[in-house]
């Protein structure tokens, strides 16, 4: 069964889609006809696994101009939004259905690590050296120095 989070995640996808995407499936086991959101192909599929709990996104393989993917949600959502998906890990790890034995990893193992100010205001910096100049503003030979 869909988890709540992946509903609203999923229903975002289908946001951005030009075309609203249709049910083929049953509501046990639906599967999605919509646009690819990477190439824009019209016969791409989104179908539910139920051993795996989880959605594969499949864009359609008959036209070699297609991405011709075909990934879990997770890595889909990776792929087409980053941020949405760093806000999908969070709401996962929230909801206890991220990390070990999951489908996706945790956020606090996957988000950048921020740094603190001070702890960057602390380090010394090397700063490069000002260019000599002859004092009109060009630079010196350094050959003419010798």
């Amino acid at each position: 069964m869909e988890s709540f989070v992946d509903r609203k995640y999923r229903l975002k996808l289908f946001d951005y889609c030009l075309k609203k995407p249709v049910l083929l499936g049953s509501p046990s086991v639906p599967q999605w006809r919509l646009e690819c959101p990477l190439c824009g192909a019209s016969g791409a599929s989104l179908v539910w696994l139920p051993a795996r709990s989880t959605y594969k996104f499949l864009c359609s393989t008959k036209n070699p101009n297609n991405c011709r993917v075909q990934v879990e949600f997770p890595i889909l959502l990776k792929m087409w939004n980053l941020p949405l998906y760093y806000q999908y890990l969070e709401e996962r790890e929230e909801e206890g259905t991220a990390g070990a034995g999951f489908n996706v990893p945790k956020a606090s193992q996957v988000l950048p690590q921020r740094r603190s100010k001070r702890r960057l205001e602390g380090r010394k910096r090397q700063v490069p050296p000002e260019p000599k100049t002859d004092g009109s503003g060009h630079l010196k030979d350094p050959s003419s120095e010798l």
